[in-house]
């Protein structure tokens, strides 16, 4: 009797053991690394990411035990490497956070406040366009006439409308520098005549920094602030170590993101001193830096988290 209890203990003990090693509807998220972006003076800029990886049942009975952030696995979905967004990583997310943070940091490079417009990116210019000044790979942001405010351009009849019965207009133009690298935004008097020549659709894609693997939404404050500081002279880092999470729109408003306390935890791991966080979550991002050290900064625009590292010391025109 002893010897089949014996048995039955180890047969459960397998069965258990194999059924627990086996793979749940469930991810597991935790801290990720701190992916260094820019060349700063002093400091560093640095978007911080999260790791999804598949969890088994094990892991997510102990998950379950700890409160840790599970989520499930969604068909199709993404069952491990990094995502900067949270729990649904979307590589379409962080091509629309690459444009946003390199079109806001062009115009605030500029002085100027942000369009909330894509605008339009020139894919040929040919005949008496030649005589533009424009390149293929440039933005037009907004057109008009000197004597107002320009408009921005969300779609070619918004410039056909700018440019109607003129024979110049005024367009803001962030100009493509290099293979991934786009300008400060400039004004620029063209003559209609030759911007006529311009072949132009909707803005597909402007690089502030390749992040590889990353994904989601929330690289772009930080993306729009290393490349500002890029643009600009000076150190907008004022020399410390800088972190952060946040979504950005085309005006330069900062938007809720996911997995901020992972995000907290990785700047601490990776010892940063700064961590921007969008002013909404700001008590999540305490909470999880509580008793370490890391300073949590909340903003609503990226002209905010300018502003903020102006007064704490940073060294640039900007300021």
């Amino acid at each position: 009797m002893g010897r089949q209890i014996l048995y039955g203990v180890i047969a459960a003990v397998v069965v258990l053991t194999v059924f627990g090693l086996g793979g749940s509807p469930y991810n597991r998220v935790g801290p990720g690394p701190a992916i260094r972006v820019g060349s700063p003076e002093g400091g560093s800029w640095s978007v911080m990411t999260v790791r999804v990886r598949r969890a088994n049942w094990f892991q997510w009975g102990k998950a379950e035990l700890a409160g840790d952030h599970l989520i499930r696995n969604v068909e199709g979905g993404h069952g491990g490497g990094q995502g900067g967004a949270g729990p649904a990583p979307d590589g379409d997310a962080m091509s629309t956070a690459q444009t946003h943070a390199a079109l806001v940091a062009a115009q605030l490079a500029a002085g100027r406040t942000p369009v909330s417009a894509a605008g339009l990116q020139v894919s040929a210019v040919g005949g008496a366009a030649r005589g533009s000044g424009l390149h293929p790979g440039d933005v037009l942001l907004a057109a008009g006439t000197g004597g107002g405010a320009l408009t921005p351009l969300r779609a070619l009849a918004d410039l056909e409308t700018a440019i109607a019965g003129r024979s110049t207009v005024q367009v803001l133009v962030v100009p493509h520098t290099s293979a991934a690298t786009w300008g400060s935004a400039e004004v620029r008097k063209m003559s209609v005549a030759r911007l006529t020549g311009t072949e132009a659709g909707p803005t597909v894609s402007v690089t502030a920094y390749p992040l590889g693997p990353v994904e989601g939404p929330s690289a772009g404050l930080i993306l729009a602030l290393a490349r500002l500081d890029a643009l600009t002279p000076g150190d907008l880092t004022g020399g410390r170590r800088i972190a952060g999470t946040g979504a950005i729109g085309l005006g330069g408003a900062v938007t809720g993101v996911g997995d901020v306390p992972d995000k907290v935890r990785a700047a601490v791991k990776a010892r940063m001193e700064v961590f921007f966080v969008p002013v909404w979550q700001r008590s999540d991002a305490v909470a999880a830096a509580r008793g370490t050290g890391l300073r949590i900064v909340p903003v609503s625009t990226v002209s905010e988290a300018v502003d903020r590292l102006c007064a704490d010391g940073a060294r640039a025109p900007l300021c």
